[in-house]
């Protein structure tokens, strides 16, 4: 009799480990699947990641070995520490937070010589300082990174004393630092995030369109409340992306605030915010929608415990899904010198289908609240909702319209349909 076959399961401790190990990787790369990609991707460092790490070196030494010839100092450690907090900012935040640092050192100097040789050098005196640098670093609205000098200053003069020229080193040291990384930063690789915002804003759009077109098969066929729950949830959680991109398009435009290639970048800047601000829009409309379905679940119950299918509002929101993707895809671009102008020809089309779908059901609307007065108003509420968004997507086209006599360019062209 042949042995039975081994058992291939992994034991209950291997799993355990296996599971520690995917949390782990997971933790450090972001994803628990690991073969198959490259070592840049699993340590999440990539073209912009090594430009900051040199410009940081760079800043760090040369701040050094400035200080160093420069003012003889023995040990010039504050200048590159300086310099490597600001050399990671944009052009525009490194001059302010240089700026914000100086007065930070000025102040928590101040506080710890006007209070130092008043109370002296005790635990509680320690304390008292810290706390009142904290308090002025919130009176004058500093950043958390220039808030924390004045304390950390403070601790400083306390414990070297304010004599000896210890404080001025302190200074001036700070000095070339903030300034060495701000000339860095503008003549290195100047930071630029237009491309990082764009696919944040593209991010958005993807989001919405998912939860358009999963409403759109899912109301195709009876449908039951717990998936019309699902649809709104999933809404809302995709205002996270709405959050991201936001933050990321004000980055994007504070980045090119003070660039030596601003000028190359104005058309990208402007699509790029007027699509971020026509899906901001987009996005709370869509959750609208999802809250409509879910309502008409919940305050429309059936015997069968699914909604009767919706075919018409189906094809209604597939459409202004399309839409969307067409809007987004005409909109952005994240190359240098693109034009301010947008003719979005497929876009405009898309909406135009949309719209046709939106008259067709308006046609039938009137014998729909007389047959069912209850289901009608909601059909009519899905309507509205979605006639909103087909109006920002135009006014957003629109918005980035040229001269009537300017000629089309190709190279706008959005996708056919």
């Amino acid at each position: 009799m042949d042995p039975a076959p081994p058992n291939l399961a992994p034991e209950p401790g291997e799993r355990a480990s296996r599971t520690r190990w995917n949390r782990w990787l997971q933790g450090i790369t972001g994803s628990a699947r690991w073969r198959g990609r490259p070592l840049g991707e699993l340590l999440n460092i990539d073209r912009g990641v090594l430009v900051q790490a040199f410009k940081i070196a760079i800043s760090a030494g040369l701040s050094w070995a400035l200080a160093s010839w420069w003012f003889s100092s023995p040990s010039p450690i504050w200048a590159p520490i300086t310099a490597s907090l600001i050399a990671l900012l944009t052009v525009q935040a490194s001059i302010r937070d240089a700026l914000e640092k100086i007065v930070a050192v000025l102040i928590g100097i101040a506080v710890a010589i006007l209070l130092g040789g008043l109370i002296g050098l005790h635990a509680w005196s320690i304390a008292v300082i810290v706390a009142v640098g904290f308090l002025v670093g919130k009176v004058l609205r500093l950043n958390g990174g220039a808030a924390a000098q004045i304390p950390i200053n403070g601790l400083f003069v306390l414990a070297l004393g304010s004599g000896g020229g210890q404080v001025a080193d302190r200074l001036l040291d700070t000095l070339l630092g903030a300034g060495v990384a701000v000339i860095v930063n503008f003549a290195v690789v100047p930071p630029n995030y237009v491309a990082s915002a764009t696919r944040s804003v593209a991010g958005l759009a993807d989001g919405v369109v998912d939860v358009l077109t999963t409403m759109a098969q899912g109301i195709s066929t009876p449908w039951p409340l717990d998936d019309a729950s699902e649809w709104l949830r999933d809404a809302r959680e995709h205002g996270r992306f709405a959050s991201v991109a936001e933050s990321d398009v004000e980055r994007a435009t504070q980045s090119l605030q003070i660039h030596p290639g601003r000028s190359s970048w104005t058309g990208s800047l402007g699509r790029l915010t007027q699509t971020n601000d026509t899906l901001q829009i987009v996005e709370v409309q869509v959750r609208a929608l999802a809250r409509t379905l879910r309502d008409i679940a919940t305050k429309l119950p059936s015997g069968s415990g699914r909604q009767p299918p919706m075919p018409m509002a189906s094809g209604m929101l597939t459409a202004t899904s399309d839409a969307i993707e067409a809007f987004a895809h005409t909109m952005l671009r994240a190359e240098k010198d693109a034009s301010s102008v947008v003719v979005g020809k497929a876009a405009h089309r898309s909406i135009e289908i949309a719209r046709g779908r939106i008259t067709t059901i308006n046609a039938d609307l009137g014998d729909m609240l007389a047959a069912n007065l209850s289901r009608g108003v909601f059909l009519g509420a899905l309507v509205v909702e979605t006639g909103r968004i087909l109006d920002e997507l135009e006014a957003g086209l629109n918005a980035m319209h040229g001269p009537a006599d300017q000629p089309p360019s190709p190279v706008d062209e959005g996708p056919s349909t």
